[in-house]
Formats: structure tokens, C-alpha cells, sequence
């Protein structure tokens, strides 16, 4: 029982100590973090880099905004192989529950190429929602978010709705 309100107590005046700062923006509100994957194989070459940077607008409470970027080569055949671009905006809101949990939800509009045929694509704008959260301590966190859009045709995640990030918010 003395842990919790000792912990409140923390909670308490690390609350005051926001609320007493400067009115309007502060930098020392900002947040950077993001995330970066890579990964190679016989089919092919998969590269993310998805910077972000957030604010706290409550003690707990981050919004914020970033890009995603992919590079994909796939390997089709021995002689045939397609290398794509996937770039688009993203936004993100991230509360933290108790110290370590966080929930976490995030739009993101995607422009991808879509393949047709072998020989044939076009360049398309399709929208993913994930919702999910997870465990973050120190910076580092991992997620689990599930896509409430979730189109198996239309996904760069073609296999699943889920998502296991890694990553890390300063």
C-alpha cells in the first residue's frame, strides 16, 4: 500500500512540474524516436526506416507525426526481379498506462506500387489504422498493433492484420 502512494505521490509531482513550465510550445515536450527494419533472404531485400517525432501534451500522453519508408526487391524468378518503393505520412497517439504498459494507435496512408501483371503497375494510396500497445521501459518499447483495415490484397503487410514493432521513443 505505501509503494502505491509513493508512486502516486511521484505521479503527482511530476504533474506539477509539467504543468509549471512555460505555457504554449515547449521543446523539452519533444519526443524523437521511430523505428528501422532489415532483413534479406532468397526471395529478397526488405529495408523500413520509419522516423518519428511526438509531444507530450500530457505527462502520459504523446501525439506526434513521422514518415515511413520501405525498399523491397523480390527475387520472382532466377531472371525476373521487381524492386519497389513504399513511402507515405504517418500520425500516432501513445498513452502510457501504469509505467510500463502503453496503448498505442496510428494512421498511416500508404503509396505503393501495385502490381497487375509481371510487366504492369501503378501507383496506389491505400490507408492502414493499427491499434494495439504494449510494454516500453527506458525508450525502448515493443508493440503489437492489429490494422482495422486489413486488406490481404492491398497491405504491405500481406500476411497478417498484426504487427510486432520494435522500436524506440526518446
Amino acid at each position: 500500500m505505501q509503494q502505491l502512494d509513493e508512486e502516486e505521490a511521484k505521479k503527482q509531482e511530476q504533474l506539477k512540474a509539467y504543468e509549471g513550465k512555460q505555457n504554449g510550445f515547449n521543446k523539452d515536450k519533444l519526443v524523437y524516436g521511430g523505428n528501422v527494419g532489415l532483413s534479406f533472404s532468397d526471395i529478397g531485400t526488405f529495408a523500413l526506416a520509419q522516423p518519428m517525432i511526438g509531444y507530450r501534451v500530457f505527462p502520459h500522453t504523446i501525439l506526434g507525426a513521422g514518415l515511413i519508408y520501405i525498399y523491397q526487391s523480390r527475387n520472382l524468378t532466377p531472371s525476373l526481379k521487381i524492386n519497389t518503393h513504399t513511402y507515405g505520412p504517418l500520425v500516432f497517439a501513445q498513452q502510457e498506462i501504469l509505467s510500463v504498459l502503453i496503448a498505442h494507435a496510428e494512421w498511416q496512408p500508404i503509396n505503393y506500387e501495385y502490381f497487375s501483371s509481371l510487366t504492369r503497375s501503378e501507383r496506389l494510396w491505400f490507408n492502414q489504422f493499427f491499434v494495439g500497445g504494449g510494454y516500453g521501459s527506458n525508450g525502448a518499447q515493443i508493440l503489437l498493433l492489429y490494422d482495422l483495415l486489413y486488406d490481404s490484397k492491398t497491405s504491405i503487410y500481406r500476411n497478417s492484420p498484426y504487427l510486432l514493432r520494435i522500436g524506440f521513443m526518446f
